[in-house]
């Protein structure tokens, strides 16, 4: 086996155990959350798959950046949410109820729309823009299904000891995903320079305060609801952007190093607005 294909392979585990490790803690009621609650749903795919392709469409129209970029804004925006954002989200003391639900929501919710509105994008701009279902399932079935409804089996199982095991598979897929993200890293440096310039960080910033924006306006007035989807609007599944550039552009190579870039712009900018968030629900308790 390549090094490429091992570090993929690493790779892959690490998000299957992450979202393992969730499903442990989670109720199987959880999934369903954004069903039963159907009005915050609905603000959720609107935030998610109305207001930020849209903005990712206009975006790529306005500016004159490489063709490469404007292919990323549009796959990201119109991809579902990462494996890995929910961790973060309870990190961040939202509901475990909002945040599963929003992650299997927004998986299910991809397979019908990411496929629509690529084909309208692609009308957009006259150029021919497809994914099939099956292959974005295939991409779910790994990162999302397959793990929650293991993890609701052996949680079942493991009763009062489910939180330890859960600590425990928890810290090593992160120990896991930080040593492939470095591996990464190393080995896109050379394609992420080239990447950037010609107004490439301003777009791809634009896209990720555009999501943060549209989650925060759109998820009403509790706070815990704000954050995750604001985070859940801004940051996608980079699986499936590579998927769709892959599937529609084989020529573009550097869309890879475009996403993984617009990876790590987010987690700088989320920084200061998780913080922001924090301090405003802080400050009314204070006083």
């Amino acid at each position: 086996m390549a090094p490429g294909e091992i570090v993929k392979f690493l790779l892959l585990g690490s998000i299957f155990l992450t979202v393992f490790a969730l499903a442990l803690r989670a109720r199987p009621a959880d999934v369903f959350y954004l069903f039963q609650e159907w009005r915050l749903g609905l603000r959720a795919l609107t935030a998610m798959y109305i207001v930020v392709p849209v903005a990712a469409i206009l975006i790529a129209t306005a500016f004159d950046v490489k063709p490469v970029v404007k292919l990323v804004i549009v796959a990201l925006a119109f991809s579902p949410v990462p494996p890995l954002l929910p961790k973060k989200q309870i990190k961040a003391g939202i509901s475990a109820s909002y945040v599963t639900g929003l992650f299997f929501a927004a998986s299910l919710a991809s397979l019908a729309i990411t496929p629509l509105g690529l084909h309208l994008a692609g009308v957009y701009f006259g150029v021919d823009t497809e994914i099939a279902p099956a292959k974005i399932a295939s991409i779910l079935a790994v990162g999302v299904g397959g793990p929650l409804f293991l993890g609701f089996v052996v949680g079942k199982m493991l009763d009062e000891r489910v939180a330890k095991v859960a600590d425990v598979i928890a810290k090593v897929s992160a120990i896991l995903f930080i040593l492939c993200v470095l591996v990464l890293l190393v080995v896109l440096a050379p394609a992420i320079l080239k990447v950037i310039g010609d107004g490439t960080i301003v777009v791809l910033v634009a896209m990720n305060l555009v999501g943060l924006a549209a989650g925060h306006w759109l998820a009403g007035g509790n706070q815990d609801e704000r954050l995750a989807l604001s985070l859940a609007s801004a940051a996608r599944h980079p699986g499936v952007a590579i998927a769709i550039a892959a599937t529609n552009f084989p020529d573009a190579k550097m869309a890879p190093a475009a996403i993984v870039l617009s990876a790590i712009l987010n987690g700088i900018i989320t920084i200061p607005y998780i913080r922001l968030l924090a301090n405003s629900d802080a400050a009314p308790r204070s006083t």
